[in-house]
């Protein structure tokens, strides 16, 4: 196991899984990797949470500071009268403080049914950002061969329109973990993604770049690349949950290493970086990213190993911020949802101490 520097982080709900596996055939094997959505009381997002929890009274007490949305990918044991199983969206409800409200009984985005649909097997690790009045969720769509970027949308988190494989250059090869930034920035829209060319160790982080939400999306670049690693054969990024705005153009931005370690045993870790727009340049699009933490979280729970796997997991995919803290929701396992903490003052105080140079030969 790689070590954790940097941040304290404090495990929710005891280290114990906010979502797990349970009867419903959809999602009796795995529930893992979601999305998180904070809907803070307003007028505006009332009329959202009210449909959400299904009741016209938002005079509980446990709702008075608005209501998180958990997407999560689920997969059953063995779908009915399929040869694979399929993975599809779930939803549940929870406090800002994760407390569980409410699980819905039955997915929100399945997959297709066209056994030749560019998302048969998979709605995968989706991301969800809300430009306007519109939430955009980014998902990776799995037909069997390829994976590749698609998006869906909705008004109201529960009834979604899928639009189908992203527009432009980012899907002209497999590519997954894509992340749309919450607002404009000079003018443009942004998403993070990472393709998959070349080897395991060339995969990558990148920048594309839009007039739309909806695209056509050009491809810029690289951002962030693995650091080599002592303990590792082959390590590789993918982006997180939607980067959280710190304002003058600057962003938060957790996100994930993927490692083999010398062992041959699989390993995913929870990393931090700041990316500053000032900085950007379509030619050199790495110049924003001004700070990097490499191993925020690795894990190190019975849920978060999976020796049965042979692989352990912190996978981050959705996050907030509450009352001084931001709030983290990941995969753990392969198996399960889990959430955590960090203050975000030292959170932020950490990664601006940090560098963008390998931190790794001097500490082994």
């Amino acid at each position: 196991m790689l070590k954790s520097y940097g941040v304290p982080i404090e495990r929710l709900n005891k280290g114990k899984p906010i979502i797990a596996p349970r009867d419903n055939w959809w999602e009796n094997g795995v529930t893992n990797n979601a999305a998180a959505f904070y809907l803070e009381r307003s007028a505006t997002n009332d009329s959202i949470i009210k449909k959400l929890i299904s009741q016209e009274n938002l005079d509980d007490p446990k709702l008075e500071n608005g209501v998180v949305a958990v997407h999560y990918r689920a997969l059953p044991r063995k779908a009915p009268s399929k040869q694979h199983s399929r993975s599809y969206i779930g939803l549940a409800l929870f406090t800002p403080e994760v407390e569980l409200l409410k699980r819905y009984r039955e997915p929100v985005i399945l997959p297709s049914e066209n056994p030749q649909g560019y998302d048969y097997l998979g709605v995968e690790d989706v991301r969800i950002t809300r430009i306007g009045d519109t939430f955009y969720a980014l998902y990776c769509g799995f037909d069997g061969k390829d994976m590749r970027v698609c998006m869906a949308t909705s008004k109201d988190l529960i009834n979604w329109k899928k639009l189908g494989l992203v527009k432009g250059d980012i899907n002209s090869s497999n590519n997954k973990d894509a992340v749309l930034f919450p607002e404009k920035i000079d003018g443009h829209y942004f998403l993070l993604h990472r393709p998959m060319m070349g080897k395991i160790s060339d995969r990558s982080m990148h920048l594309a770049m839009s007039n739309s939400p909806t695209g056509v999306w050009k491809n810029c670049g690289m951002l962030i690349h693995s650091f080599e690693n002592p303990v590792c054969k082959d390590s590789w990024v993918g982006a997180g949950s939607v980067p959280i705005s710190l304002g003058s153009e600057r962003y938060l931005v957790i996100h994930h290493t993927g490692n083999w370690l010398n062992s041959s045993k699989r390993e995913y870790d929870m990393d931090a970086a700041i990316f500053n727009f000032q900085n950007f340049s379509p030619d050199n699009p790495a110049e924003i990213v001004e700070k990097r933490l490499e191993h925020l979280m690795v894990p190190e729970t019975d849920y978060e190993k999976n020796s049965s796997m042979s692989i352990d997991i912190v996978f981050p995919e959705g996050s907030y911020e509450y009352r001084g803290g931001i709030y983290i929701i990941y995969g753990a396992g392969g198996v399960y949802v889990s959430a955590a903490k960090a203050n975000k003052k030292i959170f932020l105080e950490c990664l601006e101490k940090s560098s963008n140079s390998n931190p790794f030969v001097k500490r082994l």
